[in-house]
């Protein structure tokens, strides 16, 4: 349902796992507790360290696994230029709001979000981030 990327002409489902690639992420669900955690542990460091920006919210009894550490910023471009300069990597997903899509045609004006889509980026929270690049991500961020 997706010929441009994040523009679904229809509604549609993303089925290419192959039998492999199953039996291979069957093995790394083994690990999958350890690594949520490593990814909680670099979420609380940015969390304390980052200035300037809105961090994920966490709401009180629920647990944020940080598939994603997205961050909202008041000048997205300037903020993409500063971590490309530190070799910071960062993600835009999702950069059309579900509501302007065409497979599901709505007419409604969502101004909060539409502020978002263009405010919003997520950066490195993987669990093989080292302390150094950690502090490398921090670093940009805050200048």
């Amino acid at each position: 349902g997706m010929e441009k990327k994040y523009e679904n002409e229809i509604v549609g489902f993303n089925m290419r796992m192959t039998d492999i690639a199953a039996a291979i992420g069957r093995v790394q669900l083994k690990k999958l507790p350890e690594w949520t955690e490593k990814r909680i542990r670099n979420a609380k460091v940015l969390d304390g360290e980052l200035e300037g920006v809105v961090t994920p919210r966490v709401f009180e009894g629920a647990k944020h696994v940080y598939h994603q550490y997205t961050i909202r910023v008041s000048d997205r471009d300037k903020m993409i230029n500063k971590l490309s300069q530190a070799g910071v990597g960062y993600g835009i997903y999702y950069e059309n709001p579900i509501h302007r899509l065409p497979s599901f045609n709505c007419e409604i004006e969502l101004p909060e979000t539409e502020s978002a889509i263009m405010e919003v980026l997520s950066l490195p929270v993987h669990p093989s981030l080292s302390d150094v690049e950690i502090e490398t991500v921090i670093k940009a961020v805050n200048q």
